[in-house]
């Protein structure tokens, strides 16, 4: 595969929100809130924000930074299970708003916290079959908008996000071969209800079993990873850092003991923005395109129950 990444950008919501404050309303010392959940500042859209102005703001930062013009872009995915409406998809408006070329291809997926993996492999696989140059990525969720702010099992986690990833022809890292996961008995351990065709509504509200959440993760990504890992010929010795979803820093944390992966090689980075969905792993890699580690391994879990994992390995060329 010749397509990969090239930079990143992302931005949060308006609202800065102080975790350890708000997570005393909730019940929880300062002490949980930084050492167990690791999060101390979230970020919620405000009330005239929605998923593709966020989707917006990250891309025109990645086209600036990069020196991209619109008219070179020739795919769009948007990776986001809050659309700004439930039609017409989001990547239309993203489009409009980014005044991309009309030959585009764009849609959406909808996938959370596995989405970045699932996109990044369905869009460079287009890419090379299309014989396409450059293409945008874009995990985005406002979590704050299907969310109850009093849900002590939520709220205290979840930020809104988007991030924006260039893939082009001549990249920096390529993906290897990915490996893929869904178990849809565990539908309903994060879910919103309401909304959808099967029980419209004008309001809907996320649930999630923690407990459950952690156990799924604790029980099937550590021997996912090793497959993905024997898939494309390496061993966990072989890899310089991992990038899991940044779901909070008892999860990562349990992850890395499980796996008895060494401290310095796990990224954890979530005090600054806490769980950001399917961008989670997108912001986490985008200071380490600058350090050039040769093997990384990302891999996303969650909603679905989904999961992916994938190795990205920097480009000789």
């Amino acid at each position: 595969m010749k397509h990969g990444i090239s930079a990143i950008a992302h931005v949060y919501g308006e609202r800065r929100i102080d975790n350890v404050a708000d997570g005393a309303q909730h019940g929880f010392d300062e002490a949980f809130v930084r050492g167990k959940l690791g999060i101390t500042t979230r970020y919620a859209a405000s009330a005239g924000q929605a998923t593709s102005d966020l989707a917006i703001e990250a891309a025109r930062a990645l086209l600036a930074q990069t020196g991209t013009r619109p008219d070179e872009v020739e795919a769009l995915v948007v990776v986001t299970q809050t659309p700004d409406y439930q039609l017409p998809h989001t990547a239309a408006l993203v489009q409009r708003a980014l005044g991309l070329p009309t030959r585009l291809a764009s849609f959406d997926m909808s996938l959370g916290c596995s989405g970045f993996v699932y996109g990044l492999s369905t869009l460079v696989s287009l890419m090379a079959h299309a014989d396409m140059k450059r293409a945008l990525l874009i995990t985005a969720d406002c979590y704050s908008k299907v969310s109850d702010p009093s849900d002590r099992a939520t709220a205290p986690l979840f930020s809104d996000a988007a991030a924006a990833t260039l893939l082009t022809d001549t990249p920096l890292y390529r993906p290897g071969k990915p490996l893929f996961g869904t178990d849809g008995a565990g539908a309903e351990t994060l879910i919103v209800k309401c909304g959808g065709s099967r029980a419209p509504a004008d309001r809907s509200t996320l649930y999630m079993d923690g407990r459950a959440i952690y156990s799924f993760a604790l029980s099937k990504i550590p021997q996912h990873v090793e497959q993905c890992l024997a898939l494309n010929g390496l061993r966990l010795e072989d890899v310089d850092r991992f990038v899991f979803h940044q779901a909070n820093r008892f999860m990562l944390e349990s992850l890395r003991d499980r796996m008895k992966l060494p401290a310095e090689k796990v990224v954890i980075d979530v005090a600054d923005g806490g769980n950001t969905v399917g961008s989670t792993i997108p912001i986490a890699l985008e200071p380490l395109l600058a350090e050039r580690h040769r093997t990384i391994v990302i891999c996303g879990f969650g909603v679905g129950l989904s999961w992916a994992t994938n190795i990205l390995q920097l480009s000789d060329t």
